[in-house]
């Protein structure tokens, strides 16, 4: 047992070391700007009409000049109000366009048929997208647009979580999404791009088509970000847009039933993993393997538990706290110690779910 414990622990520890230096690669050096390019945001939204409409009015704050502009929100299936607030604004703003999903495809998962008749809408240069729940400063497409410059084709913008609220279990999620986040960048500072979140980025549309769009992966219920990320980035240079006026806030879930369908629909994705970057799924086999052994560990009683869980802690830590600075995200001593602690029992027990697809897609 010490000896798999210890064994899965050095190559988690190893990629740690590699997300670290890769967080330390960062330069803010200033991106070509191409005048004159046109945007299109894309927003799939499914019951939302308790955010959409804070969203849609950050768009229209956005300095970027609106005659570029052109923004598609897909009301995927809504059984509320969702379409109400979309024909409102499209109705108002002439560049905003309202798509209504009555039906479910039968040749795309609902995700990616909805965006897919976003992109299909609209005609800008380079597509940026972000959740129908999140919040965008006014300099977020600017932002975006000029990280891409003239050489990247796809940009990965940062995100987090909203935690104005000031709740413990917010704060919680907001350092999981953090770990995320800098686990992405750190491998995106060595040029090997793992994965992003659809909360937040841009795209050349040349790019989107020339992979075919969604159409490859027409079958998966999620990973529509994880896929554009890697698929693009083979086929053009990609970057993490590290500037946080293109960074977006994301509203957390309110339960832990909630949470936990969230991160475990997320964790779907890894059995496909392999095929787009072997070293992400390398990483996440060692992340797994060192938790389920640690917790082994405590469970039985091994020595070998104490020691242990530190590297670990250590580990995760010095990703968590440089990540937090490089960012300027605060991490709190204290929620990280409970973080921590959770990591053990969380991380096997999710990842097992998601799996076995034991997650439920939003109603």
């Amino acid at each position: 047992m010490n000896f798999f414990l210890f064994l899965s622990l050095a190559i988690y520890g190893g990629f740690v070391i590699y997300i670290v230096i890769g967080l330390f690669k960062y330069e803010n050096h200033e991106q070509d700007e191409l005048p004159g390019r046109t945007v299109s945001i894309i927003i799939a939204a499914r019951n939302e009409e308790n955010n959409l409409e804070s969203l849609l009015t950050d768009i229209l704050l956005q300095d970027f000049p609106l005659d570029l502009l052109d923004v598609a929100v897909v009301d995927d299936r809504s059984t509320d109000k969702t379409w109400d607030i979309i024909t409102r604004y499209s109705d108002k703003y002439s560049f905003i366009k309202g798509i209504q999903i009555q039906e479910l495809s039968e040749e795309m998962t609902p995700k990616k048929y909805a965006l897919t008749k976003a992109i299909d809408a609209t005609s800008g240069e380079i597509i940026v997208t972000t959740d129908a729940d999140c919040r965008v400063p006014t300099t977020w497409v600017s932002s975006m647009v000029k990280s891409l410059g003239s050489a990247h084709s796809i940009s990965i913008g940062y995100s987090q979580t909203n935690i104005s609220s000031g709740s413990l279990f917010h704060r919680l999620q907001n350092m999981d999404f953090l770990g995320i986040m800098a686990a992405n960048a750190g491998a995106a500072g060595w040029h090997n791009y793992w994965s992003g979140s659809g909360q937040n980025l841009a795209y050349l549309r040349t790019s989107f088509n020339e992979i075919g769009g969604f159409t490859p992966v027409h079958y998966r219920i999620s990973g529509d970000d994880m896929y554009l990320v890697q698929a693009i980035s083979k086929i053009g240079k990609a970057i993490f847009n590290i500037d946080l006026d293109g960074a977006v806030k994301t509203k957390p879930v309110e339960t832990v039933k909630q949470f936990i369908n969230q991160r475990s629909r997320w964790a779907s994705n890894s059995r496909r993993i392999s095929d787009g970057s072997q070293s992400f799924f390398i990483f996440l086999v060692a992340a797994f393997l060192s938790n389920v052994f640690i917790f082994t560990s405590f469970l039985f009683g091994f020595g070998s538990f104490f020691s242990a869980f530190i590297i670990k802690f250590l580990f995760e830590g010095s990703v968590l706290f440089l990540g937090g600075l490089l960012f300027k995200t605060t991490v709190q001593f204290s929620v990280y110690i409970l973080w921590a602690l959770i990591q053990p029992i969380y991380i096997p027990v999710i990842a097992l779910m998601g799996l076995n697809d034991k997650f439920k897609w939003k109603p």
